[in-house]
């Protein structure tokens, strides 16, 4: 899956451990936007996640989205409009205010959570270790999120 990451989101996988193992199991990108707030800014504030975040742009584990002439945009304005344009699949973020206007413009979009259970569920991970990764991001996720997902991995299927 061809998935845009959000900052919120990539950071919360950065702080859990994670971010890794979910990029080896997807393909992540994010747009230069969210590359400024993570890594040029978090640098200047001295955020340890932004030396990990740049050594995975680096390295080839993220990849910048390929922007065309929207470089110009925020945020938000970026994530869909780079998606609109693909080759990119679904947006993964579980910022409220974002998910409202994904939601309401039809735009696909996956939460932190919900990305373990979608690789789970395409068996590249077993359940141990997704229950493993999903109690790795529970301090950063919403209680629902984490209820929710782990109903979902406990699941007989």
């Amino acid at each position: 899956m061809n998935i845009l990451m959000d900052a919120d989101c990539l950071i919360k996988f950065t702080k859990s451990g994670l971010k890794g193992f979910i990029c080896q199991h997807e393909k992540i990108a994010i747009p230069r936007v969210v590359k400024r707030e993570v890594v040029d800014a978090g640098k200047i504030k001295g955020h340890p996640d932004a030396d990990l975040v740049a050594k995975n742009i680096q390295n080839g584990l993220i990849s910048l989205a390929k922007e065309g002439t929207l470089s110009h945009l925020k945020g938000d304005q970026a994530l869909i409009a780079i998606l609109r344009q693909g080759p990119y699949e679904v947006i993964a973020t579980d910022d409220a205010k974002l998910i409202r206007i994904l939601g309401a413009a039809g735009i696909p979009f996956i939460l932190p959570a919900l990305l373990i259970h979608a690789i789970y569920k395409k068996e590249r991970i077993d359940q141990p270790t997704a229950l493993n990764w999903l109690n790795k991001l529970s301090p950063f996720i919403s209680d629902e999120e984490y209820s929710m997902t782990k109903l979902l991995l406990e699941e007989r299927t």
